[in-house]
């Protein structure tokens, strides 16, 4: 296996690991909200749930495609740091309507 081979498989496994995690951790908290007894003084709307949720879909195809050697490191972290910002974003906008 070439180096180069080695690490687009240890970013593009790195790249999913972390948009499993969000995708997870944004799950939860509409299962927190919808579905259990849990008062919060902080409640994101589901809109931004759900466009936290396909950011990380869209994350995980860069990771895969970065894997498949489809696409460079770069390229793929451009588009995850890009992606991660625009999420951030949205998160605090809700914040501060």
């Amino acid at each position: 296996m070439k180096m180069n081979n080695r690490k687009n498989i240890f970013f593009g496994l790195l790249q999913i690991l972390l948009s499993l995690l969000w995708i997870r951790e944004m799950s939860m908290f509409y299962y927190y909200y919808h579905y259990t007894n849990i008062l919060f003084a902080f409640r994101y709307p589901d809109w931004v749930l759900f466009t936290n949720i396909v950011l990380s879909f869209i994350n995980l195809y860069y990771g895969l495609k970065l894997m498949n050697s489809k696409i460079t490191i770069r390229k793929s972290y451009a588009a995850f740091v890009i992606i991660v910002t625009f999420g951030v974003f949205i998160n605090f906008y809700y914040w501060f309507l």
